[in-house]
């Protein structure tokens, strides 16, 4: 509410909540505080018309007669007009006041005309400029003149009780009009804090800054009206050269003011930009900071952000003074300007200026009332995802102009751009996340693989020092695949990871080692007793039936157990000791034993070494094995795969990666591959004589890449067997070949040179990083069994094998998938684009006797064609599927 003295920067505060009001907007309440400033208008009224009418102040004539009366009448309506009208800006500390200078007519008026027609110009003055330009209501009105009034009465009082007979610019002139123009600051101030009361808006006291910068004004406005009043007691000329240096003045500090808001705004987008960009790279906390710097840039009381997801859900963020809140679902009306920002993509801005008619305030349905408001839409990716509003301008802050608007869009700008780069962050960490996931966990049964097993039980091992490792295997799970299919035998792991982790608890950890295998790790184990009472548990939760399929299955296992530090003090030995144990309860079919010291464990190496050796001596117990390998543009055979098997004389079959980890122990492994090699290249050989042009894929381990006779041992065995090297594919898994990747480089370039083809193996399950395996010379990727197998059924491991694809071929090299068990399967990574197939739906490994006749039928691979209409569902949730 503007008043008679200097306008001071005004606030009100509620309860602890501090809001901006301007005097243009009532605020009505029960109480009907307009009623009471009525009142008190009439009593300053009546004050300032007893002291000029009845008071010290009746009778008194003019001090010094500058000019005609009338005229001098005429002048300091006129100041006191201009004074209310256009009060100076002043910035100072990031705020700005607006200076009424009714000092300067009030002391010149004190001087030049008497007390009655001074209080009759503030009167008119205070009339024409509050109600008849700005149309005030009339409670205002009210207040305003009588306040002006009653603060002019009083101020001539002072003085004219202070001057007495002394002259008006000696010392007693000086001290006289000084008090009066402070008596009548004080009393504008006390009478404003009056209807503040009225009102029930109890201010705050004022911080040291704003009290300096309130004396500052004060002393700044009475010297100048000092310097006027000198000025005109020379004559009504003499204020000509004033008026004119106080325009330039004016006009000068006007150019000063634009030039410090540009450059202050350059300076606010920069520390905009850093504050924004230094926040953590999270999207919530980057939205936070983004509304903490507009509150703080824009100096406005509230800053909001809504942002509209791709269903036309919204999400609101508000900063309102202190407090902060957020919503989910409140979309802007149609009516609202938000969603007028958002369908145009153009910025609005609204401002409340004290000169208008009316109180200019903006009624949004969705925003609120709203006095100032500047929104523009919010980009991200070139894509309007929102808005981004400030509202409600800070008390002494100027109204938002075009200025403001054009530094609001930079802002904008730069929010979106920090909130894209929070985004992405976002979406790289929770790959890097999934990935990590994917590298420490078992895709099918979602339990700790092998390498997060080995890292989590040394981390109990060194943290405790006794720890208990059990090795647990299905018995016949073996029969479950070959009669029920793999699918089923996913279905029964599945069952049984769930059902050791809901026996386990929080007593152990449990980890897929691969196959049927898991292991379990339990911490602080003292007692071996409590560990095997712990697997005895599991033994009889295992024999329930489970329901697979809707095929109900009776299962088994068996598992040993091995006790730190009393069989180990390191996790390799102890896994190796449990591993002994649980091949002990297979054989006596006790369920559960655990390891003893009597089963030596080096007897045990060298017996089954032994046996090893004999066999790559005698070619007893081994074999060689072919599963075949199809194209999917030409549906047929053209590649066989040859596998290694080897017959345990106590055992039984023993698994291809168990016999080759023993042969890498015991130096063997290169007779099995020289074995292998040469007798499948002859094989084949002999295939391609008798008409079936077939190629030749064999595995190599890690220990060959190191061994010097490899090149000349391929060389020889094409040269015996007159096998052409196009026809030679040698693959290596992912993790051999990023151990040394130098060394896997020079050895591959060798082979390559020969004219053989080189393959990685088991990709997916490493490091699946093409950027490092294309700096090796190699051909074809072959997908890991264990993401194909899973495509039709985990949507993730479809992304990751349609991912691994277009990669792949974008380099231009050959996929195979591997592990396909059935029609859908190949269904999908023909779709896919993959190149070739291999696994149990196409045909099993099988022997030379066999592969034969199985050729001379003209095998050809059969699956539907998913784009001529598959399984809607299928279609629809699948990555591999939707393309």
């Amino acid at each position: 509410m503007a008043q008679g003295g200097p306008a001071r920067c005004r606030r009100t505060y509620v309860g602890r909540k501090k809001r901006v009001r301007r005097y243009g907007r009532p605020q009505p309440s029960p109480a009907s505080p307009e009623a009471k400033v009525f009142a008190f208008s009439a009593l300053l009224a009546e004050a300032a018309a007893a002291l000029v009418l009845i008071g010290p102040l009746a009778h008194r004539r003019v001090l010094h007669g500058l000019a005609f009366e009338p005229l001098s009448i005429a002048i300091i309506l006129v100041l006191f007009a201009a004074a209310d009208f256009a009060p100076v800006s002043v910035h100072w500390n990031g705020r700005v006041s607006h200076v009424v200078l009714s000092e300067v007519p009030l002391l010149l008026g004190l001087a030049i005309v008497s007390p009655w027609a001074l209080v009759l110009c503030r009167v008119a003055a205070d009339g024409i400029v509050f109600g008849g330009l700005r149309r005030q209501p009339p409670h205002k009105l009210a207040y305003n003149i009588s306040c002006g009034a009653a603060a002019t009465a009083t101020a001539a009082t002072v003085y004219r009780l202070i001057l007495g007979a002394h002259g008006v610019l000696d010392a007693f002139g000086c001290v006289a009009g000084a008090s009066a123009l402070a008596v009548a600051v004080l009393f504008a101030h006390v009478s404003i804090r009056v209807v503040w009361y009225l009102y029930d808006q109890p201010r705050n006291r004022s911080n040291r800054s704003e009290v300096a910068e309130s004396l500052l004004v004060g002393m700044t406005s009475i010297g100048l009206a000092f310097v006027v009043l000198d000025a005109a007691w020379e004559g009504t000329w003499a204020l000509i050269p004033l008026v004119v240096v106080a325009v330039l003045v004016v006009i000068a500090y006007r150019g000063y003011l634009r030039l410090t808001d540009k450059f202050g705004a350059l300076t606010e987008l920069y520390d905009f930009s850093e504050s924004v960009s230094t926040a953590k790279l999270e999207s919530s906390r980057t939205c936070w900071a983004i509304l903490e710097q507009v509150q703080t840039v824009m100096r406005t009381q509230r800053a909001e952000l809504v942002i509209l997801d791709r269903l036309g859900v919204s999400s609101r963020l508000v900063i309102d003074g202190e407090n902060r809140w957020s919503s989910e679902g409140a979309v802007p009306d149609a009516d609202s300007v938000l969603a007028s920002v958002i369908a145009s993509g153009k910025a609005y801005m609204h401002s409340c200026r004290p000169s208008k008619r009316t109180d200019g305030v903006l009624d949004d349905p969705y925003l609120g009332r709203c006095p100032d408001l500047l929104a523009v839409p919010f980009i991200i990716a070139g894509r309007v995802l929102g808005a981004v509003v400030a509202r409600d301008r800070q008390t002494g802050s100027k109204p938002f102009d075009e200025d403001d608007l054009r530094l609001f869009e930079a802002l904008a700008g730069q929010a979106g751009t920090a909130l894209e780069r929070a985004q992405l962050f976002e979406e790289l960490r929770r790959e890097a996340e999934s990935k990590a996931h994917q590298a420490t966990h078992d895709a099918l049964t979602g339990l700790a693989n092998r390498a997060l097993f080995m890292e989590r039980a040394a981390a109990a091992l060194s943290e405790t020092g006794r720890i208990a490792i059990a090795l647990l295997d299905l018995d016949r799970f073996k029969d479950v695949n070959d009669s029920l299919g793999h699918a089923t035998g996913d279905g029964l792991l599945r069952e049984l990871a769930r059902c050791l982790v809901a026996v386990a608890g929080d007593r152990a950890t449990v980890a897929r080692l691969g196959g049927d295998e898991f292991a379990i790790v339990m911490v602080g184990v003292t007692d071996p007793e409590e560990a095997m009472n712990l697997m005895r548990e599991l033994e009889d939760a295992l024999a329930m039936p489970v329901e697979v399929d809707g095929l109900t299955l009776a299962i088994s296992a068996s598992a040993g157990v091995s006790i730190a530090p009393d069989h180990g003090i390191d996790v390799a030995t102890l896994l190796q000791h449990a591993d002994i144990a649980m091949y002990s309860a297979k054989q006596r079919h006790s369920g559960v034993e655990l390891f003893s010291a009597a089963e030596d464990r080096i007897k045990y190496r060298l017996l089954l070494g032994g046996h090893l050796s004999r066999s790559l001596i005698t070619g007893e117990h081994l074999s060689v094995v072919y599963q075949p390998i199809a194209s999917f543009e030409t549906r047929t055979v053209t590649r066989v795969e040859a596998l290694s098997r080897w017959s345990h004389p106590m055992y039984g079959q023993t698994g291809a990666g168990e016999f080759i980890a023993l042969a890498e122990q015991m130096g063997l492994v290169r007779q099995v591959r020289e074995l292998v090699l040469r007798e499948a290249c002859h094989y084949i050989v002999e295939l391609r004589r008798d008409g079936f042009p077939i190629e030749l894929a064999v595995n190599l381990s890690g220990r060959d890449l190191s061994d010097p006779h490899l090149r000349s041992n391929v060389i020889e065995t094409l040269v015996e067997s007159r096998l052409d090297p196009s026809a030679l594919t040698l693959e290596l898994t992912e993790t051999e070949l990023m151990a040394d990747i130098g060394e896997a480089r020079k050895v591959l370039a060798e082979l390559g040179d020969l004219g053989v083809h080189i393959s990685v193996d088991d990709y997916g399950t490493g490091y699946s990083s093409l950027a490092y395996l294309h700096q090796l010379p190699i051909e074809e990727l072959k997908l890991d069994g264990s993401f194909v197998g899973q495509i039709s059924r985990d949507a993730g491991s479809a992304i990751i094998v349609r991912s691994s694809i277009a990669m792949a071929q974008a380099l231009g090299l050959w996929v195979v998938g591997e592990g396909a068990e059935d029609a859908i399967t190949c269904a999908m990574l023909a779709n896919a684009g993959c190149d070739l197939v291999q696994g149990y739906y196409l045909a099993p490994p099988m022997a030379g006797t066999d592969l034969k006749p199985w050729l001379e039928t003209r095998p050809r691979l059969t699956f539907p064609d998913l784009r001529m209409g598959p399984s809607r569902l299928l279609t629809e949730t699948n990555p591999l599927l939707s393309s």
